[in-house]
């Protein structure tokens, strides 16, 4: 059963259904408040340094969202800005060409950084091996918690080059609701106030398994806590003089325009083997969406087309079409990530079978 008004499934994490079938989701759902553009482009012209070489500064994934921000600040802001990008060691190789297209013909200044004594893959294959030994959907975040450190670079170049600062092209559709009540916090409550309680969620979730707190996996897991969001406790502390700006709440996301204009300006592409241009970028986001799969019956997009449904911007049959299309294994990528870190893939699949059908 999936909610008449919007799409969640009935095995979304405490959902409920009225007699007419609208889910409780739907009933407490508070359409995204935008600040808008006019007091955007006021508070990025106050921010601009004439006497300095950049203005602001921005982690540049190579997926969509990002590159379009961007975008943005260049080409309709004129904003002077430099580039940050996390080599993941995960990054699928269009993401890494749509980079190196959007600094080239953007004409922007571009710091890379990587993981040292491979750190990242470590602890992915750490954390997921105690995930599949304890199989919840509220943990299967902590496959990413290496790239969490991304703020901490990014804060530390803002800092090296005397930028004020960091703009976000964080998606406000892809708040995803029903992560938060996995570990027990409203699903409403505004993204700016819900970090701390996030993270004492989290913590409360991986302290059920202390093998998550393997001493190799813990100074990126402190790390990855204290910068894992803008508004997490590590900018707070030691970034109270830098200004984060949220684009998307300043300025609606159009999938439209976004695609568009990135695709039209700086080349922008994504996989053609894959059914979504969402989240490609890191090949880890194909195995998470088996996990909860195989957990929840459910991906992530599955509640990203809930809030585009209650929001306006697509219609339930457009959302159902394409959870159909896009709600799919891909096990090419997902072997890939698997035979990376040296995992006996068969033995996995197997495993993730098992945890299907309990």
């Amino acid at each position: 059963m999936r909610c008449t008004k919007c799409v969640l499934p009935d095995t979304t994490p405490n959902i409920s259904f009225d007699e007419n079938g609208v889910c409780n989701y739907c009933h407490t759902y508070k359409k995204v408040k935008y600040e808008g553009e006019e007091k955007l482009k006021s508070v990025l012209n106050a921010l601009k340094q004439k006497d300095k070489k950049y203005d602001c500064i921005i982690g540049l994934s190579g997926g969509r969202d990002s590159s379009y921000a961007l975008l943005k600040l260049v080409k309709d802001y004129n904003m002077r800005v430099l580039a940050v990008n996390y080599y993941n060691p995960f990054t699928d190789p269009q993401a890494k060409r749509n980079i190196d297209n959007a600094v080239k013909k953007l004409g922007v200044d571009l710091i890379s950084f990587e993981s040292k004594n491979n750190t990242h893959e470590k602890t992915f294959e750490h954390n997921f091996k105690v995930w599949l030994k304890h199989p919840s959907p509220a943990t299967i975040p902590m496959m990413c918690i290496s790239c969490k450190v991304v703020f901490c670079e990014i804060i530390k170049y803002a800092k090296m080059n005397d930028i004020k600062c960091v703009v976000v092209g964080h998606n406000p559709y892809e708040d995803t609701s029903f992560k938060k009540e996995l570990i027990n916090i409203s699903r409403d409550q505004d993204h700016k106030s819900t970090f701390v309680k996030i993270l004492y969620g989290v913590l409360a979730n991986t302290a059920k398994t202390p093998a998550y707190y393997h001493p190799k996996c813990i100074p990126t897991m402190v790390k990855g806590y204290l910068y894992g969001d803008p508004h997490a406790l590590g900018p707070r502390l030691f970034a109270s003089d830098i200004k984060f700006i949220d684009l998307f709440y300043y300025i609606p996301w159009d999938e439209q325009e976004v695609l568009s204009r990135i695709k039209n300006e700086i080349g922008w592409d994504y996989p053609q083997n894959l059914n979504s241009s969402w989240r490609f970028d890191c090949k880890v986001s194909h195995l998470k969406d088996l996990m909860y799969l195989n957990t929840l019956n459910m991906t992530e997009k599955d509640d990203l087309y809930a809030i585009m449904v209650r929001e306006g911007i697509i219609t339930r049959e457009e959302a159902l079409k394409r959870l159909a299309a896009e709600n799919v294994v891909y096990l090419d990528e997902i072997k890939e990530v698997l035979n990376q870190v040296g995992l006996d893939e068969k033995f996995i699949l197997e495993r993730l079978n098992e945890i299907k059908s309990i």
